[in-house]
C-alpha cells in the first residue's frame, strides 16, 4: 500500500513537472513571436487603407494597393525580409498600435510634425506634401482658408488637415461649428458631393488623385506654401531599424526607384526637393 502511493505520488509529481515546462515553452514562444523591432522575416506594416492613392484597398475589397505599399514592399526585400504584410487600423488608433507592437511600421502618409517625432522614430522625408482646400468647380467664393468663415469643412479626423482647421478656428478663420470631422477620408468628399458641406482640407496627395479621376467635378482652390513631408514611422525604441530604412530610402531616390513608383500613382515625381 505505501508502495503503491509513492508510486503515485512520483507520478503526479512528473505530471506536474512536464505542465510547468510545457507553459513555460508556451510563454517564450508567445514572446519570441513578437514583431518587436522587425526581428521577424515578414515585415508588418500599419496602414489605414483608406486613403487612396497612398494606402487602399483593390477593386476586389481584399487587396491594398497604392505609393506607401509598393514602397513598403520595396522596403521589405531591401530588409531581407521573405514577405511584407500589411496590417489595417484606424488612423486614430495608429500610433498607439505601432507602440504596443502590432506592427513594425507605420508606412501611411504620415506627416512630420514635431509631437510625432518625440513619440516615435521617424525616417527623413520620402514624398513631399502640403495642405490644400478642394471645393466643387461650381464653388467660386473660396480662394484661400481666409474665405472658410461661415463656411462647412470637412476633415479626416486625427489628421494634421485637422489641426490646421482648429488652428484657423482659433483665428476666428473658421466658425466653431464649421468643421465636420469623418474617421475616413473619402467621406468628406462624399459630403461634397451631396452638398452638405463646402470645403474639404485634406492632403495634396489626396486631392491630387480625386481631382485627377473627376476632372468636372473638383477644383484645387488653394495650396499651402508651407511643405509637409511624410516620414515612415517606427517604435520609438527602434532607432536601429529606423536608420536602415534611411538608408535603403536615400538608396531608392539615387536608383530611381522612389521616382518610378511615384510616376506610377501622380503621373509625377512628389518626392523630389524634399525640404
Amino acid at each position: 500500500m505505501l508502495r503503491l502511493k509513492k508510486r503515485n505520488f512520483i507520478l503526479v509529481t512528473s505530471l506536474v513537472v512536464i505542465l510547468i515546462l510545457t507553459l513555460c515553452s508556451c510563454g517564450n514562444k508567445t514572446e519570441s513571436s513578437d514583431s518587436g523591432s522587425g526581428t521577424s522575416d515578414v515585415l508588418l506594416v500599419g496602414v489605414d487603407d483608406s486613403y487612396p492613392p497612398m494606402e487602399f484597398k483593390d477593386s476586389d475589397g481584399k487587396t491594398t494597393i497604392g505609393f506607401d505599399v509598393d514602397v513598403a514592399k520595396e522596403l521589405g526585400k531591401r530588409l531581407g525580409k521573405s514577405d511584407v504584410k500589411f496590417v489595417s487600423n484606424d488612423w486614430t488608433g495608429i500610433f498607439s498600435a505601432l507602440e504596443i507592437n502590432k506592427f513594425d511600421v507605420i508606412i501611411s502618409s504620415v506627416s512630420i510634425n514635431d509631437e510625432r517625432q518625440s513619440k516615435h522614430s521617424l525616417t527623413k522625408p520620402y514624398i513631399a506634401n502640403k495642405q490644400v482646400i478642394v471645393t466643387k468647380k461650381s464653388t467660386t467664393d473660396i480662394k484661400s482658408p481666409d474665405e472658410l468663415k461661415g463656411k462647412k469643412v470637412g476633415v479626416q479626423a486625427g489628421t494634421t488637415s485637422e489641426d490646421f482647421c482648429r488652428d484657423l478656428i482659433k483665428q476666428s478663420k473658421l466658425g466653431d461649428n464649421g468643421l465636420a470631422t469623418y474617421p475616413l477620408v473619402t467621406q468628406p468628399f462624399m459630403d461634397l458631393d451631396a452638398g452638405r458641406i463646402d470645403a474639404v482640407v485634406v492632403d495634396i496627395v489626396v486631392a491630387k488623385y480625386y481631382i485627377s479621376n473627376n476632372k468636372d467635378k473638383y477644383n484645387l482652390s488653394w495650396e499651402s506654401s508651407s511643405s509637409e513631408p511624410m516620414a515612415l514611422c517606427f517604435k520609438k525604441k527602434d532607432t536601429d531599424l529606423r536608420d536602415k530604412a534611411n538608408k535603403i530610402l536615400d538608396d531608392m531616390q539615387a536608383d530611381g526607384t522612389m521616382k518610378k513608383i511615384s510616376e506610377k500613382w501622380f503621373g509625377e515625381d512628389v518626392t523630389k526637393n524634399l525640404q
